[in-house]
């Protein structure tokens, strides 16, 4: 019985996972059409914001299925009193995108947040603010934080990067440099072109600090040299 309804709520999340992968590959590729974008990650979130709005009005008014609209810089809440903090500020994902859990056997899992956070990439802008080391050391491994716990409960979460200069593939190499520097346990990273300038890699590794262990880690590299302006 227990094996069913894993496998039941791996179903669910899987449609879910798509139905925003899909969402945030659209609202991507529609960003980066716009004129002289600017300004730092959260800036390039805001802008996102009315894009995703639209889009899931225009999925639920086409006669299509009914999206919630992504949930921006929503901190994540405790379900648990083991999960308090005091009234402290929390920690606090660029998107989130909640499952309803209808197969869940505690309340803890009532509600599965997929949890998206966006960074810059491309050339260092001082000398101690390096992007693509910052994709990793503040993106990526916040997806096995006691302290962020993006995905915390989730199967998979997903990285966004805004491309605002340098060459894709030396981007890559960059930040497989840093992977590999700050962490033997995670695998690297290889893209593949998916159009419309967007790029997507999965990486797949074993946590030690969240559950469940066995995580995907999904990656949307966005190209927006052509209209970013620094």
């Amino acid at each position: 019985m227990a094996r069913k309804l894993f496998s039941s709520f791996y179903d669910i999340w899987s449609r879910h996972e798509a139905v925003y992968s899909n969402l945030f590959k659209e609202a991507l590729i529609l960003l980066a059409k716009k004129d002289r974008l600017n300004g730092d990650e959260d800036a390039l979130c805001e802008l996102l914001c009315p894009i995703l709005n639209r889009l899931c009005f225009e999925k639920g008014k086409n006669g299509g299925c009914e999206v919630q609209v992504p949930s921006w810089e929503r901190p994540i809440h405790p379900v648990s009193n083991g999960e308090l903090t005091g009234g402290k500020i929390r920690k606090r994902p660029d998107f989130t995108c909640t499952l309803v859990n209808s197969f869940a056997l505690t309340e803890e899992d009532y509600e599965i947040p997929l949890h998206i956070e966006c960074k810059r990439l491309g050339m260092k802008t001082s000398s101690s603010w390096i992007l693509n080391e910052n994709y990793v050391k503040n993106g990526i491994f916040r997806f096995d934080s006691g302290v962020h716990r993006y995905g915390n409960r989730a199967p998979s979460g997903v990285m966004i990067g805004f491309i605002t200069s340098m060459d894709q593939n030396k981007i890559e190499s960059e930040v497989n440099k840093f992977i590999s520097k700050l962490s033997e346990a995670k695998d690297t990273l290889s893209f593949s072109f998916y159009g419309e300038n967007l790029f997507t890699s999965i990486q797949v590794w074993n946590r030690k600090t969240l559950a469940p262990r066995d995580f995907k880690l999904i990656h949307y590299w966005i190209d927006m040299r052509k209209s970013y302006v620094s």
